[in-house]
């Protein structure tokens, strides 16, 4: 009955995790052409440069909130202690494991996943500027805060970048924001409400708080 109750857990929350990743499989799909490609066709100058690291903040922002859904992270070292792997790619966090909640709170989802993910991506995404053969330029590492809105998850970066022409030397304006058009404070609550429940009553499957999620539009891409 114990494992029952655990694996009945990690699948609605992989249920419920699993309408980001759906929506962000179409942002992706739904991109255009390279940043890269676009810039090397005009003219490389300040703006274009800035065009091209706003991007790369657009697409780090995307995946950063795809990884929170699909595998837990994605990042260089787990945050969380146990996964349910699916396939050798795919694996599920454990919210709740032999009767403790491992769960974390908006912040820690904001600052241990979301804004570490791009700190760890975004510059791999910028590659050092190397297509840009012409420019030197220089970077320091970003700075991140990340804010969950009612209806989009919002990434503020700070991203200092100096570009030298030889003769000049550039500091492009270092704020770059992206917001991704998902409901995950509310998935994040949710979560936390089933794990909650579930450490109070680990029998038990909370089918009419899962009614109340899907009664929010969970069942649809909003």
């Amino acid at each position: 009955m114990k494992k029952r109750g655990q694996v009945a857990v990690f699948i609605i929350l992989a249920l419920l995790i699993i309408i980001i990743v759906m929506f962000l499989i179409y942002l992706r799909q739904s991109t255009g052409k390279d940043p890269v490609t676009e810039i090397k066709e005009g003219q490389i100058d300040d703006s274009n440069l800035r065009k091209f690291v706003q991007s790369c903040v657009d697409s780090t922002s995307k995946k950063a909130v795809f990884y929170l859904g699909f595998v837990g992270g994605n990042l260089k070292e787990d945050v969380f202690e146990n996964f349910y792997n699916v396939m050798e790619d795919y694996k599920i966090p454990y919210y709740y494991f032999d009767k403790r909640s491992y769960i974390l709170d908006e912040e820690g989802f904001k600052t241990k996943i979301l804004a570490q993910y791009m700190k760890e991506n975004l510059q791999k995404c910028t590659a050092e500027f190397k297509d840009f053969k012409y420019l030197k330029v220089t970077e320091k590492n970003p700075e991140i805060n990340v804010v969950l809105g009612e209806n989009e998850v919002i990434f503020n970066v700070k991203y200092p970048i100096k570009i030298d022409r030889g003769f000049l030397g550039t500091n492009l304006e270092s704020s770059y924001q992206s917001k991704v058009p998902a409901r995950l404070k509310e998935i994040i609550s949710i979560a936390q409400e089933i794990v909650k429940r579930e450490v109070e009553n680990e029998r038990y499957i909370h089918w009419d708080y899962m009614n109340e999620a899907t009664s929010r539009g969970y069942y649809s891409l909003h």
